[in-house]
């Protein structure tokens, strides 16, 4: 299997649903809360159109994360959170791939990011790997709306396979209709044919904190 997933450091992603109308609450939990004390660089960004938060942050280190989980200051940042979240927590740990259009940092730092997961059958993984190549990065590559483009895979994860995480600028429209071309929608056609498993979740988010 030609997968290669990079160990000298991980993204943490955590998402959630929110209540609706208790945007506000959400916000002012998190501005008081402590846990955010302990990460190192982290950030904060709410879902445009999905009604979701997520919160990514790098680690070097398994035990790290087992250690900020296990916290006094994360439990109480559940339990504060309880009363306004619609979902349980969507955790998932990924290892870098390929750096497509490089940043100097796993977690974006844009005001507009966009996250996109798939999962592929491990029994098709090699095939998928070499026609994203050919086809989704050569894409991604002369877009000028991308500003930077990371591919990602799950080690482990409520949602495991493929993500990648995107920064943009700019309106979030623009930036989801230069996906809209004829030769991405053969792209999707394509990798819904011969190599995912299910859909493709495609969400676009506007910053609301980062350290």
């Amino acid at each position: 299997m030609n997968l290669k997933i990079k160990t000298e450091k991980y993204l943490v992603v955590s998402e959630w649903e929110v209540e609706a109308g208790k945007e506000q609450d959400i916000k002012a939990v998190w501005e008081r809360s402590s846990f955010k004390n302990l990460l190192g660089d982290y950030v904060l960004y709410k879902g445009i159109v999905k009604n979701t938060y997520v919160l990514m942050y790098e680690t070097a280190d398994f035990s790290k994360v087992q250690q900020l989980l296990e916290s006094d200051d994360y439990l109480k940042l559940l339990d504060d959170l309880s009363a306004y979240v619609a979902s349980d927590m969507h955790q998932g740990l990924y290892g870098l791939v390929d750096s497509v259009k490089d940043r100097k940092t796993f977690i974006p730092a844009t005001k507009y990011m966009q996250l996109r997961s798939i999962e592929v059958p491990l029994s098709g993984i090699d095939p998928y790997l070499d026609w994203r190549k050919r086809r989704i990065y050569k894409y991604v590559e002369k877009n000028d709306k991308v500003k930077s483009f990371l591919s990602f895979h799950s080690v482990f994860s409520t949602e495991p396979g493929v993500l990648f995480v995107t920064e943009f600028e700019g309106d979030p429209d623009e930036y989801r209709n230069s996906f809209l071309t004829d030769e991405y929608k053969q792209i999707i056609k394509e990798a819904g044919h011969d190599h995912i498993k299910g859909g493709l979740n495609t969400f676009e988010y506007v910053l609301v904190d980062r350290k």
